[in-house]
């Protein structure tokens, strides 16, 4: 079902924005923790693509007469997704920590499924993240950078992952690995994190020749804070994504696809890849957070992000450009 798949590109878009952890190059001490709930709402209207439309559709629907081409900003069937996501971190020794990231409960709400399958979505227990950081060192030859290697595993298993011709999921159903190397410094009254690395995304193939893989990506992202007073912490971020361009839909997805009546056939995988499973993205993400420390022990933040279109190599395509609104309570000991 077309509508199906074309909301799930967008549910998909929502897990990565609310499954986002901290951004941390530093382990926590020996049995020291650090908690985060978070609710956090998405929404989007609008896409980055490299599809062609034919105008008599509107150019942003419809029948598909070129892909791969200039990188254009069209308008979507409005989708949003809200939820609670909880982030903590626990430090097994002083150097090395263990982290998970659990959207315990989220719910989507899409202008496309109410309008064909008469259903808001899915809502439930999304994927799960768990990793482990450990510190390299904490003075890099001496200028005081903190370095470390940080890896984890996407799980999705706590849904149920049903036939993405028919319905939509609370995931992609298939396993991510993630390796970053991190570079932290306090300055003054702030800080600033720079991390680079490499997504693996592994195949997903629950109903057998129906199968799919999203593309790998390379990761960089830079946060910086300040504190100019201690009650208040200002937090700003950049985060980009490149995909390597190693996606692919099996045939039997292909084939089930256009029994359906959708595209050209010559047109049918670079549709399900750059468009309607979103499996070659490229990103380029803003965010700033404010953070109030109430006491000690506990923080509230509030934060906002949003795509933006970028430039050179750096360009936002195949992704759409959405808006995320949270707001966070944090316990650390």
């Amino acid at each position: 079902m077309k509508k199906a798949l074309l909301t799930l590109f967008l549910v998909l878009a929502a897990i990565y924005f609310m499954s986002g952890t901290v951004f941390a190059a530093w382990t926590q001490a020996k049995g020291h923790a650090y908690n985060q709930l978070t609710y956090s709402y998405y929404v989007t209207s609008e896409k980055f693509t490299t599809l062609k439309y034919s105008p008599s559709d509107g150019g942003n629907s419809g029948t598909v007469v070129s892909t791969g081409g200039e990188i254009e900003k069209v308008k979507t069937a409005k989708f949003s997704s809200e939820g609670f996501t909880y982030y903590g971190e626990y430090g097994i020794i002083d150097s090395l920590t263990v982290f998970t990231a659990i959207p315990v409960w989220k719910w989507v709400n899409s202008d496309d499924t109410i309008r064909y399958g008469g259903e808001r979505g899915p809502g439930g227990v999304g994927d799960i993240d768990l990793g482990l950081r450990h510190n390299l060192t904490q003075d890099l030859f001496g200028t005081g950078i903190v370095t470390s290697l940080q890896g984890a595993v996407k799980i999705p298993s706590a849904y149920e992952y049903k036939d993405p011709l028919d319905f939509l999921s609370l995931g992609d159903g298939q396993y991510d690995a993630t390796f970053l190397l991190q570079f932290g410094r306090g300055i003054g009254k702030g800080w600033m994190i720079l991390q680079g690395g490499y997504k693996f995304r592994f195949e997903n193939d629950r109903f057998g020749p129906i199968s799919f893989k999203p593309s790998d990506q390379v990761l960089v992202s830079w946060t910086g804070a300040y504190g100019p007073i201690p009650l208040i912490e200002i937090r700003g971020s950049v985060n980009w994504a490149k995909s390597v361009g190693d996606a692919y839909v099996s045939e039997g997805l292909v084939k089930e696809w256009g029994a359906a009546g959708n595209d050209a056939a010559k047109y049918q995988d670079n549709v399900l890849i750059r468009d309607t499973l979103g499996l070659e993205p490229d990103s380029l993400t803003v965010g700033l957070d404010l953070a109030f420390n109430i006491k000690p022990k506990w923080q509230t933040v509030v934060s906002y992000s949003t795509d933006i279109a970028g430039f050179s190599v750096f360009k936002s395509k195949d992704w759409s450009l959405g808006e995320t609104y949270s707001i966070a309570l944090v316990y650390m000991y």
